[in-house]
């Protein structure tokens, strides 16, 4: 399953990654009732997160993301490389939600942070 899920993310975004993170926030902040999902763990968020930035733990996800009602909401997700928001953005697309990006990882984040 991983094998399957690494290669999927490969394919997609070739050897040097994902998408560029900086240019998915600009897309968040310019895209009306979005939100942001950090699924990095609480201890990183802490530090440091994305203004606006919501805490979502990969683990939890499947039981909280209820609380997003509106299976059309644009969500942006990110974590520290990637691949978690790629898994994530999989998972909630196949519960039904149709506006899921995976934006990338903190790793290549430039902007400002809030703590």
């Amino acid at each position: 399953m991983v094998y399957c899920i690494y290669h999927h993310w490969k394919m997609r975004w070739g050897e040097e990654g994902m998408e560029d993170i900086n240019q998915g926030i600009l897309l968040y902040k310019s895209t009306p009732n979005a939100v942001l999902i950090d699924l990095r763990d609480a201890e990183d968020y802490a530090e440091g997160h994305i203004p606006g930035a919501v805490n979502l733990l990969p683990e939890t996800i499947r039981e909280r993301i209820g609380m997003i009602a509106q299976k059309d909401t644009p969500i942006f997700l990110y974590c520290y490389g990637g691949m978690r928001s790629y898994q994530a953005e999989a998972l909630l697309q196949a519960r039904g939600y149709a506006n899921v990006s995976s934006i990338g990882g903190m790793d290549r984040y430039d902007g400002e942070l809030e703590e």
